[in-house]
């Protein structure tokens, strides 16, 4: 069995405008049952070492040093080596990482000439919902291809857990579309909240290094500011797996549409 950690990055709901957070990404990472105690402990063991085995880590609080944290005392330096000591630990215990990223400018100039520049009033898929229906793809490609089965825990995200949730049974049972069906991932997904799992804090870590690395070109960084998120990311590059499948060409975005999509509110989901 695998376990398989997703938490979200750059999350803005359906606002869709924001120069600051112009990406929005879904990541994380796969482990086996024999092995995530092992992972749990690594993690556990990076934060006593830096005083914050209590603490809940979150990738933007560290990185903003929030009030009332010790991570407001922390220097740069210091973050960027906790940052690459957990990331460690992928390449560490082999784990596999999966993402899965929306550029909320081309979101919403793709869904604006399909449904008109009002869309947003009456529309019910949100980049949360559109990466959580290609991880779940993802996800069930790479339990495929290990023939084993898996378990999806997400952080809790209260907005669009049901959705979320009404989705992943709908493709758990299609019968008339096998190409969107899902195989591999037992009948539910879990959602826990962050503070309560050190793997659900890793899959952040994992999330918020990808989505920055990405930034770097639609922001068009400098160098140096460039050059430490490439570092960072650089550490878990060879753990991507990309499935074989073509994103662009996928027809879990039709289904979306229609299924989904500008569909009247008191309309239930499929």
């Amino acid at each position: 069995m695998k376990l398989i950690y997703i938490d979200d990055s750059g999350n803005t709901g359906k606002k869709l405008d924001d120069d600051l957070q112009p990406l929005f990404l879904l990541g994380g990472f796969i482990v086996d049952e024999d092995n995530w105690r092992q992972v749990d402990k690594a993690f556990l063991d990076i934060k006593v070492r830096y005083g914050i085995e209590n603490i809940e880590v979150h990738a933007i609080d560290i990185m903003n040093g929030k009030k009332d944290t010790p991570f407001r005392d922390w220097d740069y330096p210091k973050k960027l080596d906790f940052f690459g000591e957990i990331l460690e630990i992928v390449r560490t215990f082999q784990l596999t990482v999966i993402y899965f990223s929306v550029k909320k400018a081309n979101f919403k100039a793709y869904f604006q000439s399909k449904f008109g520049k009002d869309f947003e009033q009456q529309f019910n898929i949100s980049p949360y919902l559109l990466a959580f229906s290609y991880m779940l793809q993802i996800s069930d490609s790479y339990l495929i291809s290990q023939k084993s089965n898996g378990i999806l825990i997400l952080d809790e995200q209260d907005e669009w857990k049901k959705p979320a949730s009404q989705t992943f049974t709908i493709l758990r049972t299609l019968v008339e579309e096998p190409e969107l069906k899902i195989e591999r991932l037992i009948d539910r997904s879990f959602f826990v909240e962050s503070q309560e799992s050190n793997m659900v804090q890793l899959s952040d870590i994992i999330a918020y290094t990808i989505k920055r690395y990405l930034e770097v070109e639609i922001k068009g960084l400098q160098e140096n500011k460039a050059q430490e998120r490439t570092q960072l990311f650089e550490i878990i590059r060879g753990n991507i797996y990309k499935p074989e499948f073509e994103y662009a060409k996928h027809p879990i975005m039709k289904w979306l549409e229609e299924n989904i999509g500008n569909r009247q509110k008191d309309k239930p989901i499929g």
